[in-house]
């Protein structure tokens, strides 16, 4: 993403891409007509991790749109608004990156069928050390960061992590199966109380509707 002509990867065509080896950008993987083979590598983190981490990010980069939300919020504060303002910034971005919906059985699906190889970022170094061998290259080192619990748990509180996870389920789930290792499997989900309140809306509408019908009815039969 950092060459001349940049596109962004679901605009790229063949002829596009046959100078190049790799490709790397922010964007949702989509497949596309490609005669060679396309083989996708992602790396994932606990979605909370990266909150936090995207806080301290943010701060860093004056020329960020929320940049000025970020110097002036607590990391709570700076979330709460700017998933909000623009959650496809903040809620369920990696199972989104993986497989371009917000879907963790999905993109489990694309992983284990599609892609190359999945790395988690506190253990990049690792990963690194792995895709070297794989393509016997000379070890690439790549530094890893302080891990990121050691990083991040003090600052972490119990409401900031619920908020984070109840608009990050299907990464908090992709997260987990990736991490348990084989089978890579995601279990059946509890309803979360999000989509028992929709339910209940839904059925509260659908019963004032029949209610509204059966009077009209009524109405006609009397008449």
């Amino acid at each position: 993403m950092f060459v001349p002509d940049f596109k962004p990867w679901p605009e790229l065509t063949a002829d596009d891409l046959k100078a190049y080896r790799a490709y790397t950008d922010l964007t949702n993987y989509c497949e596309l007509p490609l005669a060679r083979p396309c083989l996708p590598v992602a790396l994932l983190r606990d979605p909370v991790h990266r909150a936090m981490s995207l806080y301290g990010f943010v701060q860093r980069k004056r020329a960020h749109n929320l940049n000025a939300l970020a110097m002036s919020s607590t990391v709570e504060e700076f979330y709460r608004i700017g998933s909000s303002t623009n959650p496809r910034y903040f809620r369920n971005v990696q199972a989104t990156r993986v497989c371009g919906r917000a879907d963790a059985r999905m993109a489990l699906d694309f992983i284990l069928s599609k892609y190359l190889a999945v790395g988690f970022t506190s253990e990049i170094d690792v990963f690194a050390g792995a895709m070297s061998r794989l393509f016997g290259w000379p070890n690439v080192r790549v530094e890893r960061k302080p891990f990121a619990p050691d990083r991040y748990d003090g600052q972490i509180t119990p409401a900031f992590r619920d908020m984070v996870l109840s608009e990050n389920e299907e990464d908090f789930a992709l997260f987990r199966a990736m991490s348990a290792g084989p089978p890579y499997a995601i279990p059946p989900q509890p309803r979360s109380r999000e989509m028992i309140r929709r339910a209940k809306r839904l059925r509260d509408s659908a019963l004032t509707l029949a209610r509204g019908v059966q009077r009209r009815i009524g109405n006609g039969s009397r008449r």
